[in-house]
């Protein structure tokens, strides 16, 4: 088991006195432990995991925090780390926290990017060369760019930097020892805002499909629920002439009547798992209920 130590020190007017609202310590130092996990499980895999002890305090003219990190990932994965000087979890330490080592690391990239979207990533070996939308460009490690895409790390992070809302507290500096690797101020508290989730198409495709009506909706731009045969959907029309012929009064429904349509089905990765839109793009056929026994014709 390694160990390695790091600091965090918060400063402003507010902490002229030495002290700090335990109600804004202690949710920032939960969510800087919980992004130096999520970062341990992103880089090493899901059975890693980094501990985050409090050490001691200290008091240097404003209100800082001796903290410990701990972890049990694998001899052989800090060996990765350790490059020419040998430094193995404290290398790691840095990209975890995304300080000054390793091109930067993941909060001095978000410093460097200050709320640019990055138009395109080139890769040269492990190393990865962001480059904004003004063609500024900055070179990063592979694993400080897996960092900055990990939501999970990201919203930790974010949540890590919540003081920085408070009236009085200027900046938070992380660093090893006594140095000071970075610093965050009040002023570029909105670059490390996570963006919003951005839902990713897993499969769209179009099918002939039977509906029978569980509930019509003649609202403009409601869906209508129907019934597949094994659970009702929400489903939009887009057959326009369709559409008219029921708001002309063209069409009637009875209970138990289907509907053969040409839908297109599509399929969503969200945060809350996977979602799927059925959109009818052709009423085909609408097939009425029977209201008379089909006999044999003489």
């Amino acid at each position: 088991m390694s160990t390695e130590h790091f600091r965090i020190t918060y400063d402003g007017p507010a902490l002229d006195t030495h002290e700090m609202d335990v109600r804004d310590l202690a949710p920032a130092l939960l969510s800087l432990a919980d992004a130096c996990d999520a970062a341990s499980q992103a880089l090493f895999g899901p059975k890693s995991k980094m501990v985050v002890n409090v050490k001691a305090s200290f008091k240097t003219g404003s209100f800082g925090v001796d903290l410990t990190l701990t972890s049990g990932v694998l001899q052989s994965t800090i060996d990765w780390f350790a490059g020419k000087d040998g430094q193995g979890l404290a290398n790691a330490t840095a990209v975890l926290l995304g300080l000054g080592a390793f091109g930067g690391g993941a909060i001095a990239a978000l410093k460097w990017l200050r709320g640019r979207k990055i138009h395109r990533i080139d890769i040269h070996g492990n190393k990865r060369i962001l480059i904004t939308e003004d063609e500024d460009q900055l070179e990063i490690e592979e694993y400080t760019l897996i960092l900055l895409q990990h939501r999970e790390f990201r919203e930790k992070l974010e949540k890590a930097l919540d003081p920085l809302n408070c009236d009085g507290i200027e900046t938070i500096a992380l660093g090893r020892d006594e140095s000071v690797d970075v610093t965050v101020s009040k002023k570029e508290r909105g670059y490390f805002v996570t963006p919003p989730a951005t839902d990713e198409i897993l499969f769209s495709e179009e099918r002939t499909q039977a509906f029978s009506i569980a509930n019509l909706a003649f609202q403009e731009g409601n869906k209508w629920r129907l019934y597949d045969g094994q659970a009702t959907v929400f489903v939009s029309i887009e057959d326009t002439e369709f559409l008219l012929r029921v708001n002309s009064d063209k069409e009637s429904f009875a209970k138990s009547d289907v509907l053969i349509c040409r839908v297109r089905v599509t399929q969503w990765q969200t945060d809350a798992g996977v979602k799927t839109d059925y959109a009818v793009l052709k009423v085909l056929e609408h097939k009425t209920h029977a209201t008379q026994l089909k006999l044999p014709t003489v």
